[in-house]
């Protein structure tokens, strides 16, 4: 990072610290003769927290689909007994994505992936791409899903309760893609 840049990264961690430590009063005898409207900016700040929360929300509602996909995939493998290579050498995917998939909730799939998982999988089309945090999910699938995640086992068998699981939610899926 060149010394401009960690002046001006340095100084706004400054800013900001004074800002968040400052009490009303203090702010206000600062913004004096600045020609600045205290409540507009206390306004703005207030907009840049809301922002900032929500991108904080919406990053963890992607990261809990992204676990129900790898839960799914799993559970899919499992029900078909297929490996994660033999997956994705018939399905023509990498098989370090897939692994990614299955067991890191921050990783974005590549979008061919999940087509060629859907089709591999003979799953209704677009059914994962709502989990894969492509398209934005109302809270009735994203609650759906975080059940689905939750209520899985890593066992090499399907249990006869997972397998009904599996099954609900692939209905569900296929319900709600076609929406």
């Amino acid at each position: 990072m060149e010394d401009r840049d960690r002046n001006r990264t340095a100084l706004n961690q400054a800013l900001r610290d004074i800002l968040l430590e400052a009490s009303e009063d203090e702010l206000r005898e600062a913004l004096e003769g600045t020609g600045e409207d205290f409540h507009a900016l206390a306004n703005r700040g207030e907009a840049v927290v809301q922002r900032a929360l929500s991108d904080v929300h919406n990053a963890v509602v992607v990261e809990e689909l992204h676990r129900s996909l790898g839960v799914l995939l799993q559970m899919l493998r499992r029900r078909e007994r297929v490996s994660l290579s033999d997956l994705a050498r018939d399905a023509q995917v990498d098989v370090s994505e897939l692994r990614r998939i299955e067991n890191d909730p921050q990783f974005d799939p590549n979008p061919r992936t999940i087509f060629q998982i859907e089709r591999y999988f003979n799953l209704p089309e677009k059914s994962l791409v709502v989990l894969s945090g492509a398209v934005h999910v109302d809270n009735d699938l994203r609650d759906e899903a975080v059940r689905f995640a939750a209520s899985s086992e890593h066992v090499s068998e399907l249990t006869k309760e997972e397998r009904k699981l599996l099954n609900q939610f692939v209905k569900f899926l296929r319900e709600h893609s076609d929406q």
